[in-house]
């Protein structure tokens, strides 16, 4: 395995400790209540100038240039939309479900991604990561097990388990297409990885702010049945912004990186642990229970991430 490999494999986990450690931030503030728009535009808020920050002290702004050109500009318009509506469905489930259920049902991602990776032709994917990948995601459904809490069992019988689960998949689903287009823009030659990240999720604030502006008002589209609050706590401000350096900032340049060093079909699965993060995390910080099922999840993901990592 070369130096690139085991660097790719190693941003790899990073992202997922950052998306992880995200998730779990976000599920501790939002409320039934918070309108999904707003929320993000607080993330983006914050997690956009630091990119701008970072991109200025390591690579600086030349890909500006390429990143604007026509026949570059509409993939990546794209690729903020495909993050967007995926982050959008997947903090609506957050809204309805635990997010030791939501993250593990959205991290089915590297699923989706594989098969749009074959059918389209971009990566020849061998059966041996096709198999590591659905070891990874078993293990992953395993070691969110828990029982249900007294909110979810109520909530149940209005079916708000059911959607928050679908929520999950749609946003799994959009995830996958932004890993695709990612894929594409990552091979353009001039294109780093720090004004990719910063320009993309530039981007996508700007989609929800005007989101908020249009929707919210005439709740033209609503993800959450109660009407959004029209002002947030500066603390929940501030989480949300720091979800936004976790998972758009740190995480997604560490991700962007090991996919140029290692490829979407291997990157990809090894990112989707960070429902783990999240199970460690609770148990560290949270005290929850921690079962001997969710024990042999974590021997079917640390086997499945081990076997795409070498392969």
């Amino acid at each position: 395995m070369s130096s690139n490999e085991v660097l790719g494999i190693i941003l790899a986990f990073g992202a997922a400790v950052c998306w992880g450690s995200a998730g779990v931030l976000y599920k501790a503030v939002i409320k039934a209540d918070y309108s999904l728009f707003q929320s993000m535009v607080y993330r983006g808020i914050i997690a956009v100038p630091f990119l701008a920050v970072l991109t200025q002290f390591t690579t600086g702004f030349g890909a500006l240039s390429i990143l604007f050109q026509l026949d570059v500009l509409p993939m990546l318009f794209f690729s903020s939309l495909f993050v967007t509506l995926g982050d959008l469905f997947f903090f609506a489930s957050l809204q309805r479900i635990d997010v030791s259920k939501s993250q593990p049902v959205a991290a089915i991602y590297p699923l989706f991604t594989i098969i749009f990776l074959v059918v389209f032709g971009i990566e020849i994917v061998s059966l041996g990561v096709i198999g590591a990948t659905i070891i990874l995601i078993a293990g992953i459904g395993l070691v969110s097990q828990k029982k249900s809490s007294s909110i979810e069992s109520s909530l149940s019988e209005t079916g708000d388990i059911r959607q928050g689960l679908i929520l999950s998949i749609i946003a799994a689903i959009f995830w996958s297409f932004g890993i695709l287009s990612l894929d594409y823009l990552l091979e353009i030659p001039g294109i780093d990885v720090f004004s990719l990240a910063t320009v993309r999720f530039g981007i996508l604030t700007i989609l929800m702010a005007f989101s908020w502006a249009i929707f919210d008002k005439y709740r033209l589209i609503s993800l959450t049945d109660a009407n959004p609050k029209e002002s947030i706590s500066k603390r929940d401000v501030f989480v949300f912004g720091l979800t936004g350096i976790l998972s758009w900032g740190i995480g997604a340049v560490t991700f962007f990186s090991s996919i140029e060093l290692i490829g979407a079909s291997r990157a990809t699965p090894i990112s989707s642990i960070n429902p783990i993060i999240a199970v460690i995390l609770g148990v560290v910080f949270l005290k929850e229970k921690f079962s001997p099922l969710q024990g042999f999840g974590i021997l079917l993901v640390c086997l499945g991430t081990i076997t795409i990592s070498i392969l």
